[in-house]
């Protein structure tokens, strides 16, 4: 991973544009490096043992595959980048709540910077990140994106994810409850059995954190050193301010999820299997508990609870089939495109910190010439 410690590094270092398109080549070359296979190698040997243990024949797999229909992949893959779209224009709402309680100005940059076109790139950029580091490290690399940009700070923007995170996680949760509604015969997969507990324990500790934040302050903030207080406000005003809005950004993240659902819809039509509607929510929604696994892009994880979801329904190598294809839109795929965006955003993010240092002001108006940039206030 040494390629993206190097991009991610140079940020803090003042570089022509010329260097920066040179340095990112080089460090995109770097991507092949031992570690990098060794973790990628780990991976695939979990997924293979796990798909032993389903007793899944890989011959079959093949042949599922081969008879994809391109046209609803298409479409599939097409739901899934619309969503970025949604939760991009999520996460700008969410921030521009949270800033409020900051009195920024109207011009300011937390305005004028995160377009729905920018927040949508970071969190295509955190996706990527992730995918390539353990510990979902992409989040940490967005929130310090985004508290650059705001100049609001890094706790600040941690906590807009917080949020975020948190209004996913109900929407999962309630999705969760609904489907197994759908599931007359009762809870009898133990992948299913795992995928609530999961879920239960991940939104209870989002929801447990924020009530912490709103009842507990007087106790926190005597637990906090003083020193480090002014980032704790920080970090309570980007989680507790965000929900301002509440219908807006609700109605946002369920067209998100919406169209994770139309993904996975068409995954499994593009094969031709059948899966009853209730099931594909459910599927939808492991992926955003599975992920959360420390892993890079919760690979290992995902592929098998997947797999063992879809096994109430189908038999092992269609389930492994639907799995493995709709693993390369969310993975393969964000490792193509959402590497293309990070190089892109690397190199503008680093030409507006060049600006700062130099006492500019730069507008983030693509028809507004450099040469126009005034000096900063």
């Amino acid at each position: 991973m040494r390629w993206f410690y190097r991009i991610t590094f140079r940020i803090f270092k003042r570089r022509n544009l010329e260097d920066q398109f040179q340095d990112g080549n080089q460090a995109l070359g770097s991507f092949f490096s031992f570690r990098t296979a060794a973790t990628f190698s780990a991976a695939c040997l979990v997924i293979y043992i796990f798909f032993r243990f389903f007793q899944i024949d890989w011959a079959s797999i093949t042949e599922t595959l081969k008879s994809v229909h391109v046209g609803k992949y298409f479409i599939a893959f097409i739901a899934y980048y619309v969503s970025f779209l949604f939760r991009g224009m999520r996460w700008k709402v969410i921030a521009q709540n949270a800033s409020q309680a900051e009195e920024v100005e109207v011009n300011s940059p937390i305005v004028t910077g995160m377009t729905n076109l920018r927040s949508t790139a970071l969190i295509l950029c955190g996706w990527f990140v992730n995918s390539l580091m353990w510990f979902r490290l992409g989040d940490a690399y967005r929130a310090y994106c985004l508290g650059v940009i705001s100049k609001l700070g890094f706790p600040w923007a941690l906590g807009t994810l917080v949020a975020e995170r948190l209004l996913d996680m109900a929407i999962v949760f309630v999705a969760i409850l609904f489907s197994l509604m759908m599931f007359s015969s009762g809870i009898q997969s133990q992948a299913i059995q795992i995928l609530i507990i999961f879920a239960t324990i991940i939104t209870l500790l989002l929801f447990g954190l924020v009530l912490l934040l709103v009842y507990g302050e007087n106790r926190l903030i005597s637990l906090v050193p003083p020193l480090a207080q002014p980032y704790y406000l920080k970090f309570k005003t980007g989680v507790l301010k965000s929900f301002n809005n509440i219908v807006v950004i609700t109605g946002l993240g369920l067209l998100a999820w919406v169209m994770e659902c139309i993904r996975m819809l068409f995954v499994i039509e593009s094969l031709n299997i059948e899966i009853p509607i209730y099931l594909i929510i459910l599927a939808s929604m492991s992926n955003a508990v599975l992920s959360t696994f420390p892993t890079p892009g919760g690979i290992g994880f995902v592929e098998p609870g997947l797999t063992g979801i879809l096994l109430i329904s189908a038999v092992s190598s269609d389930a492994a089939s639907v799995a493995l294809l709709d693993r390369s839109i969310t993975y393969l795929s964000i490792l193509i495109f959402g590497g293309v965006a990070f190089l892109f955003h690397h190199i503008r993010f680093v030409k507006e910190l060049d600006f700062r240092d130099a006492g500019l002001s730069y507008s983030y108006r693509p028809d507004i010439d450099c040469g126009q940039c005034e000096k900063g206030r």
